[in-house]
């Protein structure tokens, strides 16, 4: 449908759903559309861009999602589909070096490598095993569990800081995420030529700094009881289940 309207030099799904850490039910489906500069986004304001494609798409139920960077399609069913138009960014001597996409909030236009931090994530599975997007899946439950204050990429960068090698003991490689993104909170987190917590304010970075340490704490306190001090499952699972919630499944 956006065809008829803007010239599409590529488009491409990307997010956690292709990467295989999104929390099933919650997530929503990322399509990149790179539109022509000349003709669709020179000089033009991110909401303005976002608006003509909304206009375009507006053969479905659409919205424009609440950072500002896409247009939602809804559907009945899991999952909704995000449309993020970008353009690319060419460097001085011709290259390729990546795209950028809308914040209607700022009103700025954002740079982004998504194909690069896709497959950044996939050489680490190779490096760390199946178990490095586990606890990414879990990480973002527990987002979601305790304000919903991260977003998935930030999620997954942390993740690939805090790792270097195979994750074969999943409650210890748990409690290293949260020592890891506990040390990263505090400061302004640079990963491919950009800031991925620039959306933080003052005020939710000190309350999910908290809220990390919490976690940090009783991760740690949930694998010594089940493995360094009394051989205590129900006592350690109790504890996770502080974490992860009632979901989190419950001893015997």
């Amino acid at each position: 449908m956006l065809k008829k309207d803007f010239h599409i030099l590529e488009a491409f799904a990307t997010g956690s759903i292709p990467r295989y850490t999104a929390l099933k039910g919650y997530a929503d489906l990322d399509i990149i559309v790179v539109l022509h500069y000349g003709k669709h986004t020179k000089g033009r304001l991110p909401s303005s861009v976002l608006q003509e494609v909304r206009d375009s798409l507006s053969g479905y139920i659409t919205n424009v999602r609440k950072n500002g960077q896409a247009v939602t399609m809804y559907y009945k069913s899991w999952p909704s589909v995000d449309i993020v138009p970008a353009t690319r960014i060419i460097d001085s001597i011709g290259n390729f070096v990546g795209y950028e996409i809308p914040n209607m909030t700022t009103e700025e236009w954002i740079y982004s490598k998504p194909k690069k931090h896709s497959k950044n994530m996939s050489t680490m599975v190779s490096i760390c095993g199946s178990n490095f997007k586990q606890v990414i899946t879990m990480i973002k439950w527990w987002n979601k569990k305790h304000g919903n204050y991260l977003q998935s990429y930030h999620i997954e960068v942390i993740a690939l800081k805090a790792y270097l090698g195979l994750l074969s003991d999943m409650p210890w490689d748990v409690f290293l995420y949260f020592e890891k993104a506990c040390e990263l909170i505090s400061n302004p987190l640079w990963y491919e030529e950009s800031f991925v917590d620039s959306y933080l304010t003052y005020t939710n970075r000190l309350e999910v700094e908290k809220r990390l340490q919490t976690a940090r704490d009783i991760a740690r306190n949930a694998w010594h009881e089940t493995y360094n001090a009394n051989n205590n499952h129900e006592k350690g699972i109790s504890k996770w289940r502080q974490i992860f919630g009632q979901e989190f499944p419950a001893y015997g």
